[in-house]
């Protein structure tokens, strides 16, 4: 007799006898409040009139110029590379006869063009 999802998961539940049903359903109807005492309001003082205080002068400017002398270093790192595989793209271009080498120089123009309106 094969032996079912169901029935399996009822034989495997803990049978509780009817004192400890009563006892925690008694405890689970009790319910823990936790009673809060009002806490007392603060009482600040006048406020005085101090003298102005000095600003502080922040490091952004610092951090900033920090920031761009990384981003520099690595752009002048990067774009010497992307011209290397855009030379060698355009290369291959003109090798397999897909494109004319005068498409990419009017191309190189107009982009030229673009860039200095």
């Amino acid at each position: 007799m094969a032996i079912t999802k169901k029935s399996a998961r009822q034989s495997s539940k803990r049978i509780l006898s009817p004192k400890k049903v009563a006892a925690t359903r008694i405890r689970s109807s009790k319910k823990v409040t936790a009673t809060r005492t009002p806490s007392p309001k603060k009482v600040t003082p006048a406020r005085q009139m101090n003298k102005p205080q000095r600003t502080r002068t922040s490091r952004a400017p610092k951090m900033t110029e920090k920031t761009l002398d990384a981003l520099n270093e690595r752009l002048d790192m990067m774009l010497p590379e992307a011209m290397f595989r855009i030379a060698a793209i355009e290369h291959l271009l003109v090798k397999n006869q897909l494109c004319l080498y005068e498409e990419l120089v009017n191309a190189r123009q107009f982009i030229q063009e673009q860039e200095q309106s």
